[in-house]
């Protein structure tokens, strides 16, 4: 069989999406069902991570209702998803809680405040970004700080797409740009122990 189709999976704020695609690019099928978010009150804002999952895994089987015989022509996969956010897995790959998303703001206080701080000059210094409630970096120092317990049980800190990554192959993984940019050094491509410790992380 032939391997003569890229299939890309977007898991937006409010819909999550697969798509099938010739090797020239040209859309052949879509799948797509809604993305379901629950706001906690004080600006809490989460996912269910399990959900998300069994959604991601739907849209994958209508595709391929859609398209014959799609796992074995696959040529390339790509997953991508909504930005920021914290989704925290323990070291059995269980979710520690729902996913936080880029539209939490519950660390926003914090955040400010650490903006203000002579750490977060040598934070912009070595990230190269800027800081604010949706990132990692930020809900994981309010976590560390209101949840310790919920940091306790986590072993790994995803972003949404990781997550589904994470579903597809079992490897804990992310780009090196996004590992980095909240709590990274851009230079070394590693995490920066003077911004996890400057932020209460570590």
């Amino acid at each position: 069989m032939t391997r003569d189709i890229l299939l890309g999976i977007d898991a937006g704020t409010s819909v999550i999406k697969a798509v099938a695609f010739s090797l020239g690019g040209e859309q052949i099928a879509v799948a797509a069902r809604p993305n379901v978010y629950q706001t906690l009150g004080g600006g809490q804002v989460e996912q269910d991570m399990h959900r998300t999952w069994a959604d991601c895994a739907a849209t994958l089987r209508e595709l391929a209702d859609r398209v014959p015989d799609l796992a074995r022509r696959v040529a390339a996969l790509a997953v991508t998803a909504q930005g920021d956010g914290a989704w925290l897995i323990d070291a059995d790959g269980e979710p520690v809680g729902g996913g936080l998303l880029w539209l939490d703001s519950r660390a926003a206080s914090l955040a400010s405040d650490y903006l203000k701080t002579d750490a977060y000059r040598e934070h912009y210094a070595r990230t190269g970004s800027g800081l604010n409630a949706c990132m990692a970096s930020a809900q994981l120092a309010w976590m560390k700080r209101w949840q310790p317990d919920r940091i306790a049980r986590a072993a790994t800190c995803f972003h949404c797409k990781d997550w589904l990554y994470f579903k597809l192959t079992g490897a804990r993984v992310t780009d090196p740009a996004e590992g980095n940019f909240t709590f990274g050094n851009y230079r070394t491509r590693e995490y920066e122990p003077s911004i996890l410790e400057g932020m209460g992380i570590a």
